[in-house]
């Protein structure tokens, strides 16, 4: 997922993956992810309630079910497998204003960037497909917005055996997605093999000035868990 100007987003194909391929795992995706606690500086892996709507923005990096982490690499968001020089992005979950729909999720914002990208959902016309863009808006600036529209902004957050999956509000059926390593993060409605849509959320101690501040322990307990 690549970033332009306001508006404009480089759009990030839905399931071809024009990425890298890496030689990441085909394992099969389920929904959700393992998450901490709703204390970030607790940094325990006891399952937060999605539901609760917080004031101020949660900080978290995200790992898929295949271990890779994402990362922020010359303005384009992109799943690598950690390495010990591998910085991981800080995402900023908020609650939506939108209301939940169903059984879909908990309805919020993402951003990036210490909270200056924030994550959408978009109609790419030419390809005729929707896409998942970086917006230059400020986090605090569209929670607070009584005009703007928000429902491309907003993802329903699923927890389900403590992983979380991330469906456009906008766009029913097309969830954040990755791929193979080292390619864009995207958006598909194709759940398989080639396509995690699952994902591992890892409490950041607090608003980060650099992502080295993710808790260690934590993503290795969770993924000395996915062995057991």
């Amino acid at each position: 997922m690549s970033f332009q100007e306001q508006s404009i987003g480089v759009q990030v194909d839905s399931a071809d993956g024009e990425g890298v391929r890496g030689q990441g795992s085909a394992e099969d995706p389920t929904h959700g992810a393992l998450e901490p606690g709703p204390s970030l500086t607790s940094l325990s892996l006891a399952n937060a309630d999605p539901k609760v709507k917080n004031q101020e923005p949660q900080t978290f990096t995200f790992y898929d079910r295949d271990q890779k982490v994402l990362v922020l690499d010359s303005e384009t968001l992109i799943a690598v497998h950690k390495k010990p020089f591998t910085r991981p992005e800080t995402f900023y979950v908020l609650a939506s204003p939108m209301s939940s729909a169903g059984d879909k999720g908990n309805p919020v914002f993402l951003a990036v960037s210490k909270g200056e990208l924030c994550l959408c959902c978009e109609m790419d016309k030419k390809k005729g497909r929707p896409a998942l863009q970086l917006k230059k808006k400020k986090l605090a600036w569209l929670s607070d917005s009584a005009t703007e529209d928000l429902k491309g902004f907003t993802f329903y957050r699923k927890t389900r055996l403590c992983r979380n999956t991330l469906e456009s509000a906008a766009h029913k059926g097309w969830f954040i997605s990755t791929g193979h390593e080292n390619e864009p993060v995207r958006m598909t409605d194709k759940l398989g093999r080639e396509e995690i849509t699952d994902f591992a959320f890892i409490a950041v101690s607090k608003a980060p000035t650099s992502p080295s501040e993710v808790s260690e322990v934590a993503a290795l307990e969770w993924m000395v868990g996915l062995k057991h």
